[in-house]
């Protein structure tokens, strides 16, 4: 990072955030990010168990014993990855969360 983007970083989030050092900003700004991609999973995962009126593992268990059609198969990758992404999220906050609460 150049001496003028750090110049203008620091004096960002010394506005944004008045109370706080350049890490625990970092911190939070990270674990926001990890809360809105946690919903936005979430939310993709809940929109699938609509669709198909079950949860994922029963909708794995009947795709992995049949072919499906392909837009039935992108759905269970794109399912997958919003669970996957999910689980992935939850660890990332816990990590993060107790990271904020070390500085």
């Amino acid at each position: 990072m150049n001496t003028d983007t750090r110049v203008i970083v620091q004096a960002s989030a010394q506005r944004l955030f008045p109370d706080l050092d350049l890490d625990q900003v970092l911190a939070e700004l990270l674990l926001e990010r990890a809360r809105k991609n946690l919903i936005k999973y979430r939310t993709l995962a809940r929109q699938f168990e609509a669709r198909y009126g079950q949860d994922f593992d029963a909708f794995r268990h009947k795709i992995t014993n049949s072919e499906p059609a392909f837009e039935v198969e992108q759905d269970y990758f794109d399912w997958e990855m919003a669970v996957t992404g999910s689980a992935d999220m939850e660890e990332e906050i816990q990590r993060l969360q107790a990271l904020v609460q070390s500085l």
